[in-house]
């Protein structure tokens, strides 16, 4: 960090630059900036990863920004807003895995090991009748199903960030969201039978 970015107002710095102050410094003004800028977005990626159960997602919320405060040492510097994804991932993972939802997970990861090509079916789901039978297939799908599809299609993550916050290839990711998108498009095929 340079000597200008002392000065700068926190509002004109950068998330990576606003984590290296809470890094070198324990800057919690800093924080409360990175706190202000993410928590909403954080909070409605937990309500819509866990069902629409608000105060979970509020408790998960503050456990991830508590966890970019304990881990602050461990940031690298790459980009905050995957690190802090990545802490967020985990913590949607720890809860499914511990709240009885672990065989739903562990078929899920059998289901997604195969090797297929990626698709681009989503980019046809713009109209509204479309938007409500996705919405109700969301809410049926596994939970690691749910994760993939939040991180890429309403985080709008590339895959290699994906593949970094959900630590598998990416050649998985793009499998898996193969597999999805064209469970999705089949499903969606007849949404008027849903």
């Amino acid at each position: 960090m340079t000597i200008s970015h002392l000065f700068k107002p926190l509002s004109a710095l950068t998330d990576d630059e606003l984590m290296w102050r809470v890094r070198s410094r324990d800057d919690d003004r800093a924080y409360g900036e990175l706190y202000h800028r993410h928590a909403r977005r954080l909070m409605g990626f937990f309500f819509r990863q866990l069902g629409g159960e608000e105060p979970l997602a509020a408790d998960l919320t503050q456990d991830a920004f508590m966890r970019v405060w304990t881990a602050r040492d461990k940031f690298t510097g790459t980009n905050f807003r995957t690190w802090l994804f990545t802490l967020s991932y985990n913590l949607v993972k720890n809860h499914y895995r511990h709240s009885g939802h672990q065989r739903q997970y562990e078929a899920f990861v059998v289901q997604t090991h195969e090797a297929v090509a990626e698709s681009n079916v989503i980019d046809t789901l713009d109209n509204e009748a479309f938007d409500l039978a996705l919405k109700r297939l969301l809410e049926k799908l596994p939970p690691e199903s749910r994760l993939l599809f939040s991180l890429r299609f309403e985080e709008e993550l590339a895959v290699p960030q994906i593949a970094e916050i959900m630590a598998i290839p990416e050649g998985t990711v793009k499998s898996r969201l193969f597999a999805l998108t064209q469970s999705l498009k089949q499903k969606l095929n007849h949404h008027d039978t849903i």
